[in-house]
């Protein structure tokens, strides 16, 4: 039997395996606007209604360097992260 606790700990681990597949430095919330962004992305990840697909898109995806899957509720903030330089992935070279 799960429980509200089960459900938070097991879409708390999806955002988190998310973040880090595309490239996420998590360490940036840190900062108050990404912090913000990220809790945001928690609180959604928690009433997801979108966990198996989630989950099935973690197992499948190894490689996520093109963004955050469309079905995820957290995709607007996830691509805010996602393509600011300072919290998203390096894949440019800095003039």
């Amino acid at each position: 039997m799960g429980t509200s606790s089960d459900a938070r700990y097991t879409t708390a681990a999806n955002i988190d395996r998310m973040m880090e597949r595309l490239g996420i430095d998590v360490g940036c919330s840190v900062a108050p606007r990404f912090g913000l962004l990220i809790s945001c992305t928690q609180r959604n990840c928690v009433s997801c209604t979108a966990r198996k697909t989630c989950t099935q898109w973690l197992a499948k995806n190894p490689d996520a360097s093109f963004g955050p899957p469309k079905f995820c509720p957290n995709f607007d903030l996830l691509c805010e992260l996602f393509y600011d330089s300072a919290a998203g992935p390096h894949t440019h070279s800095v003039p």
